[in-house]
């Protein structure tokens, strides 16, 4: 017989071998129970419990919102905190980036990177049809192969009507008047921060706006205001009501105009009034 086996045998026979388990009352030491068990089922009991009791344990965790407790246990993602925080993440990434936006818009205005910058291309533009008349048409040329780079936005309509006025530059007119029925809402052509919401003596109640990609649109003549400066607005939000406001207003309209990288553009090459 091999060596280890009879050692095998009388370990298993002792596993079976029965024993007696009394309960004596303490005070006269009378029985009161007695169980009779063998080793082999008492391990056999205690391994079913420590199953039941992990399974019952391992349940708890995967079925129960506890496992969100244990650390590196499930999908962060849906941690409610976690998505609180995130959310909280990406509204400030938002207002530091219209915060961005709006004190560009402030320097250039405050510095006159608007109208400034387009008063002195203006005067050069004038000082060159009489010096050099030839080179009029070049310059002009050069101005519309840069603003073509507008082409690739997408603007909403400010207000529906009848153009009254267009774009004159020479006469300083920088935009478009357009008529509508009162009370119509002027709206926001694209997403941007309200950097300046006041009212003037010759434009009236005034909206400017910038947006993205350093476009600015400015929105005169208006009977009410419904934003503020500092506001951040969506496309197509009201921002103002149409008016006959400011000295050079001579009945309800909306004047708009369009401004990029400092320069006036032509607000009819790129939205569709009509």
């Amino acid at each position: 017989m091999p060596d280890g086996s009879p050692v095998k045998r009388k370990l298993l026979d002792r596993m079976r071998d029965t024993y007696r388990i009394s309960i004596l009352d303490d005070e006269n030491l009378e029985e009161v129970g007695s169980y009779n068990l063998s080793l082999l089922s008492f391990y056999i009991f205690i391994s079913v419990v420590a199953i039941l009791l992990a399974t019952m344990v391992i349940s708890f965790i995967v079925f129960t919102p506890v496992k969100r407790l244990i650390p590196g246990y499930g999908d962060i993602s849906d941690n409610k905190k976690f998505i609180e925080l995130s959310k909280k993440v990406d509204e400030l990434e938002k207002d530091i980036s219209a915060y961005d936006v709006y004190t560009t818009g402030l320097k250039n205005m405050l510095t006159g990177g608007i109208h400034n910058a387009s008063v002195e291309k203006i005067d050069s533009i004038a000082k060159l049809k009489s010096i050099h008349p030839e080179l009029v048409n070049h310059a002009d040329l050069k101005e519309t192969t840069r603003a073509k780079e507008l082409d690739f936005l997408k603007f909403a309509t400010p207000v529906f009507g009848k153009v009254a006025a267009g774009f004159q530059p020479d006469i300083q007119h920088y935009g478009v008047d357009i008529l509508s029925a009162k009370d119509t809402p002027i709206k926001a052509i694209m997403d941007g921060v309200v950097i300046n919401a006041e009212q003037s003596v010759n434009a009236g109640n005034v909206v400017y706006i910038q947006h993205n990609k350093n476009v600015v649109s400015v929105y005169k003549h208006n009977s009410a205001l419904l934003v503020k400066t500092g506001d951040i607005v969506k496309t197509g939000q009201a921002v103002a009501i149409i008016g006959n406001t400011g000295e050079q207003s001579s009945g309800p309209h909306l004047h708009f105009e369009m401004w990029y990288d400092g320069q006036y553009v032509n607000p009819q090459n790129y939205i569709t009034f009509q």
